[in-house]
């Protein structure tokens, strides 16, 4: 929705635009994966709210930027209800041991903390604040210059001081586990310093079976550590984990309102089957009848991989030597000749206790050996299914939401709601699903994760949260259960591979190696989202968002322009 706000905010009088947003699913989901859903439970007074994308707010100004700059400065974030919190501690990690540590307050550390650094390992704070040091140049450096594309001189001597310090130990190029090496001796240490890396779709170890360890494909270069410096340095100005109160559904309402204020017109239930040079072809909810809507420039939101293959690529063509009365049909297939992030199982749990020992963002890591830690990584390096069996020693990392603890809206009095998000392999392309209607295909690709599956991820969870005497037990409290696999996200929101996260980002697929948000094939087709540049995250999507809009603007500045974005 961001970009279409920013599109008509950017329409004057004497280049005037029409912009037209298209959702594919109903008013409720408006805003794809950023977003939340309720659960009512018999009994129990009030809604367990649950969220189906996002659920940590990073770069906070990323969002409120976009509130004054749709509105010349007239307005903020607050004035459309958005409200943001800071989340302090960050995240509390919780080890395989049952070792708990929590991270990320602002000032500074607390004492808690730096004791259980120290326990780990000699001097092993004084190392992590070497190694934030580090972090904090790449990101100060990074995220204007390699993000933003915007030159920021200023904060390249840090960044080179950073990088050659000590000979290079912490050189930004190097696979992330060789500097990590480098610097802690701590298995637990290392994955403190890491764990961020499952954002970006890579693992953080070195991989001597590919071209310079790894890092063209799915091993993070050392230079992602800012992300561990963006979420947990205690001073640097970049910093924090936030929470919207109300969910991320009060993000997307914000956006609603926001794209109102600007002039944008809102259909939902309509399905995009086609788009062309002069328009998109739709399907209105409820009917079987396909439309032609002209447009000067159509902005695609569906995600890259998914949109080339199914509704400018080969997919589309196809569709139309398929269906001679219209020319039409609604498919789904995309490209994967990608590399994709890991694909997600996520477990919404409506609960009859609280759960006071979760902060509000929890991760479970395994790091007993380096081979129980590099072990707990397979879902993302080789993208393949994993054991299991909760019988076994699995190693395996996972994330835990508990949006009660910042916001009491989230859960009725005495409750609480939770989230288990466990990486798992992505949806294997089919290409004979490619011709089949989409709900048809959708349902075929449903079949790749059995309950069986599901049912032993879900008690290889329980047994590790009961690492955690209070949450021992805790499957009696379970009152209901959502379960979304990588077919949930595909069916919603049109993921290629049924990734929630999307693209991965090696050096091969980073920067102006990663898909370019203008159509090769067209020069008013544009891209936005978490596969383009300049990567994924809500907060990369919107400055991915604004870094277009101009683009867009000029493609339709010579004439009135009808703009459809979707």
């Amino acid at each position: 929705m961001s970009i279409a706000a920013r599109i008509a905010s950017s329409s004057t009088a004497a280049s005037p635009c029409k912009v037209t947003l298209l959702e594919k699913n109903s008013r409720a989901m408006l805003g794809g994966r950023c977003g939340s859903f309720d659960v009512s439970v018999p009994g129990h007074d009030g809604a367990f709210r649950h969220e189906r994308g996002p659920s940590l707010l990073l770069l906070r100004s990323v969002y409120e930027d976009l509130f004054t700059d749709c509105t010349n400065g007239a307005k903020t974030a607050a004035d459309f209800g958005l409200d943001i919190v800071q989340c302090a501690p960050a995240y509390q990690v919780v080890f395989d041991d049952g070792d708990r540590i929590e991270l990320g307050f602002p000032e500074k550390d607390s004492e808690e903390c730096i004791a259980k650094m120290n326990s780990y390992e000699e001097d092993g704070y004084a190392k992590w604040n070497e190694y934030m040091a580090a972090c904090s140049a790449f990101l100060d450096c990074g995220l204007p210059n390699f993000i933003e594309e915007r030159l920021d001189l200023p904060s390249f001597p840090a960044f080179i001081y950073e990088a050659l310090r000590g000979g290079g130990v912490a050189w930004p190029l190097k696979p992330h586990s060789d500097v990590l090496d480098a610097i802690f001796a701590s298995e637990k240490m290392k994955a403190l310093a890491s764990f961020q890396d499952l954002y970006v779709g890579l693992e953080p170890y070195r991989n001597d079976d590919q071209l310079f360890g790894g890092i063209l494909k799915k091993t993070a270069p050392a230079v992602f550590g800012l992300l561990a410096a963006l979420e947990l340095h205690p001073t640097n100005k970049k910093a924090g984990v936030f929470a919207p109160i109300g969910g991320f559904r009060a993000v997307a309402t914000a956006f609603e309102r926001l794209c109102e204020d600007c002039g944008v017109e809102i259909r939902c239930d309509t399905t995009v089957v086609k788009v062309e040079d002069d328009g998109v072809h739709i399907k209105a909810g409820g009917t079987s009848d396909f439309i032609k809507v002209a447009a000067d420039a159509v902005v695609i939101n569906a995600d890259l991989p998914y949109a080339t293959e199914s509704l400018v690529g080969s997919t589309a063509t196809s569709s139309a030597e398929d269906n001679a009365a219209t020319g039409l049909k609604d498919t789904f297939d995309w490209d994967d000749r990608f590399d994709f992030s890991s694909g997600v199982v996520a477990f919404h749990w409506s609960l009859d206790v609280l759960c006071k020992d979760l902060n509000t963002h929890n991760v479970f890591l395994s790091a007993s050996s380096q081979n129980d830690t590099i072990q707990s990584w397979t879902a993302v390096r080789e993208n393949i299914r994993t054991n299991m069996d909760a019988a076994d020693d699995v190693s395996f990392n996972f994330y835990v939401h508990r949006a009660s603890k910042t916001d009491t809206t989230a859960a009725p009095a005495g409750s609480d709601s939770i989230m288990v998000l466990v990486p798992c392999e992505t949806l294997e392309r089919k290409k004979e699903l490619s011709s089949l209607e989409r709900d048809e295909a959708i349902s075929k690709y449903r079949e790749q994760f059995s309950d069986d599956y599901v049912d032993q991820i879900r008690s290889a969870v329980l047994k590790r949260l009961g690492t955690i005497p209070s949450l021992q037990g805790l499957a009696s409290n379970i009152i209901d259960e959502v379960v979304d696999t990588p077919a949930t996200y595909s069916d919603y929101y049109n993921v290629g591979g049924g990734v929630p996260f999307g693209l991965s980002h090696g050096f091969a697929q980073l920067s102006l190696t990663r898909p370019a948000p203008r159509y090769r094939r067209s020069k008013n087709t544009f891209f936005v989202g978490a596969s383009t540049r300049p990567g994924n995250g809500v907060p990369l999507v919107l400055l991915g968002a604004k870094a277009i809009a101009g683009q867009v603007v000029s493609a339709v500045s010579q004439e009135d322009g009808e703009i459809q974005k979707i």
